[in-house]
């Protein structure tokens, strides 16, 4: 970015409060560096809205990663860096494999929803200008938190958590319950849990899977 041009802004976060309150605060910058170019709710949206090019392709993009079910806001995340577009993960969810993975999906940043605006902004400025927004704990938790699981991990996870068996799970997958077994074998290795239960409140409990809500 050319020090002194103008920042294109995109926000995709389920929330419209939070989207408000950002376009507020770019709108009462002193700066006036900033432009926001476009607000997305999904991750479909989101995914066209950093994917933009000309006039309104964003610089900076400030995404939450739960938008409608699990982590799927890491799929922006993924389309971001994809098209050169700088993503700072913006979340209430302080979740050490959450971590991992934006920093390994290419975010530049990763900030809590509480944060104060001019804080945002501020991470936004330094995002744009090639710098990054990581506070030494969330790096710390990014190299050391657990591996998330991959997406048809995740799959079998989610059908984990709604009780089904195993035979239910492979059907339901596409894939035989032998091959449900080995995921399961490996997802309890790698995580160190003892049971199904287990396993499934951890993938909770970080976000892997989605609570059921609306």
């Amino acid at each position: 970015m050319i020090p002194g041009s103008e920042i294109r802004l995109a926000v995709v976060d389920d929330h419209p409060v939070i989207a408000r309150a950002i376009e507020a605060a770019v709108l009462d910058s002193a700066e006036h560096d900033i432009r926001l170019v476009g607000v997305a709710r999904t991750p479909e949206d989101g995914i066209e809205l950093v994917s933009r090019a000309g006039a309104d392709a964003p610089d900076v993009v400030l995404c939450d990663v739960q938008l409608q079910s699990g982590t799927d806001g890491l799929r922006v995340v993924d389309a971001a860096t994809a098209a050169g577009c700088r993503a700072i993960v913006l979340t209430s969810f302080d979740r050490s494999s959450l971590m991992r993975a934006a920093f390994e999906r290419g975010a530049a940043g990763f900030l809590d929803k509480g944060a104060e605006m001019n804080v945002i902004l501020a991470a936004v400025r330094s995002v744009a200008s090639g710098g990054t927004a990581f506070s030494s704990a969330v790096l710390d938790a990014a190299r050391y938190g657990p591996k998330p699981p991959s997406d048809r991990e995740v799959a079998v996870l989610t059908e984990l958590h709604k009780g089904a068996t195993s035979d239910e799970i492979g059907a339901r997958l596409g894939i035989s319950s032998r091959t449900v077994e080995s995921h399961l074998r490996r997802l309890f290795d790698r995580y160190g849990v003892l049971s199904r239960t287990e396993l499934a409140v951890l993938a909770l409990r970080e976000g892997w899977i989605d609570s059921g809500r609306g």
